[in-house]
């Protein structure tokens, strides 16, 4: 769907799907990058859509024809994702890889980077990425999958519940997954932990993104772990066995076919998936910052000139490559459009795109419309709202506000747990602020497109979950 008239990847005023802007850079997400306009259709034989990534003053945004995205989506769902021998065969794949990424990671953590050479330096970082292709190779399966699915769940659902109120509901409960999220076996492992430094190294890398990493101190969880609930564990295991008894007596009642309940399983399956998957990558961010800090320092390259270079750009500069020009360039703005071969672009094409597809602010406007994917205790709050387009600046969010934001992703989780409702510009019914909000039960509205430009910080609106709207009151 490009526009071959003005070399446009999409047409502005069509049905563009956007994914931020957020916090971001580059170099961690090079790999995925690589991927799929290589490796991943050699080895699926089929490709994500054409996609503008652009990257700019440490933020990201990704773009895509949002027609084109769910039918990419689609085809990888159908032919990998919906057979379940099919979908159990390229999980245990991936874990295999996970388990990979484990040995060479403990394998860093007990080497002295400082003491080996050029050659052995380069060696675990391209071993290391070697792995961690593979890993998003099938572990990309799942996400390009999530994209297609929405609409045509929905369209399976609706020859068995008639009522569009009633098959949100339906599609909340169905959708969800039969497994915890990591950041709930973190919370009741930390409950009942005796040995809080145990627990820290096993979960240092917690508030990990694509903006940056951290090591948590172990004060971060001991300041946790008094306002955690000593029934956790009973009230999250309680939670996940009532789940599948809910699912079937909606099949039931509806007489769900065998076929819409082959989707349902291959949905939930893939949530699941995907939680876990972020889990590892936000350890995969760690092992490329030990790597990188003595890059860093051994060939006098600054930190923010490593964060824009490919990740395999990292090896020409340990073997003596000169990339400062290069990278500081990029510094300036860079991005890159890719569908079966990949263009690198510039710091004027980056800002042209960002401007072009950024929606801009509605004045005037008073209302979003978008998908009711959780409806939380009664569906209906009111309430303060806050804008956050970086997740990890939260000191100036209450709580009980209305969390507004382009997308959310993992490291919005402890936002999450203070807002009374969560309310995105992206998403569908599988994406991560539906499964989290369903997990809190709180209200949720994803895909309104707009509402981050429509309201601003303080508006106070009302979010109604059975309507699918938030307005200001």
């Amino acid at each position: 769907m490009s526009n071959e008239k003005n070399n446009l990847p999409f047409d502005p005023e069509g049905n563009i799907f956007h994914w931020g802007p957020v916090p971001g850079k580059f170099l961690y997400c090079s790999v995925f990058t690589h991927v799929h306009y290589t490796y991943f259709r050699a080895k699926y034989e089929e490709n994500w859509s054409e996609t503008l990534w652009l990257f700019q003053n440490n933020r990201m945004f990704w773009i895509n024809d949002t027609d084109d995205v769910r039918a990419a989506g689609l085809k990888v769902f159908l032919k990998y994702m919906l057979p379940k021998d099919k979908r159990s065969e390229i999980y245990q794949e991936w874990q295999g890889y996970v388990k990979d990424l484990n040995v060479i990671e403990n394998k860093i953590d007990t080497t002295d980077l400082t003491k080996i050479s050029d050659d052995e330096l380069k060696k675990t970082w391209h071993d290391f990425h070697q792995i961690y292709i593979k890993f998003w190779v099938s572990g990309s399966v799942p996400e390009l999958a999530n994209y297609g699915v929405d609409k045509y769940l929905i369209d399976s659902l609706k020859q068995f519940v008639v009522d569009e109120k009633e098959l949100a509901s339906v599609m909340e409960v169905l959708t969800a997954p039969t497994r915890l999220s990591f950041y709930q076996e973190e919370e009741i492992d930390l409950q009942k932990s005796d040995d809080l430094v145990k627990h820290q190294q096993q979960y240092f890398w917690l508030k990990n993104s694509y903006a940056g990493t951290q090591v948590l101190p172990v004060d971060f969880f001991a300041q946790r772990k008094p306002s955690i609930k000593s029934e956790i564990e009973e009230e999250m295991k309680n939670k996940m066995s009532e789940l599948p008894k809910q699912k079937m007596a909606l099949k039931e009642k509806y007489n769900l076919s065998e076929e819409v309940w082959e989707i349902i399983e291959a949905v939930s399956d893939g949530v699941g998936w995907q939680d876990e998957r972020k889990k590892y990558i936000f350890m995969v961010l760690h092992y490329q910052d030990v790597m990188l800090k003595e890059i860093e320092k051994r060939f006098n390259y600054t930190w923010e000139e490593l964060d824009t270079a490919w990740y395999y750009e990292i090896e020409k500069i340990i073997v003596g490559e000169n990339l400062h020009n290069i990278l500081q360039k990029r510094l300036e703005g860079f991005g890159v459009r890719f569908f079966h071969e990949c263009e690198e672009l510039d710091a004027k094409q980056v800002e042209f795109f960002w401007q072009l597809y950024d929606s801009k602010s509605e004045e005037g406007a008073l209302q979003a419309k978008g998908i009711v994917a959780s409806k939380g205790n009664g569906g209906v709050v009111k309430g303060k709202v806050r804008i956050l387009l970086d997740p990890t600046k939260v000191d100036s969010f209450v709580d009980g506000e209305i969390l507004l934001a382009p997308m959310t992703s993992p490291e919005y989780v402890f936002v999450m747990k203070k807002s009374l409702a969560v309310v995105t510009d992206t998403g569908g019914l599988t994406s991560h602020a539906a499964i989290v909000s369903r997990e809190l039960n709180i209200p949720c509205l994803v895909g309104t497109k707009n509402a981050t430009k429509i309201f601003k910080d303080g508006d106070v609106v009302e979010v109604d979950a059975n309507e699918g709207v938030v307005r200001k009151i």
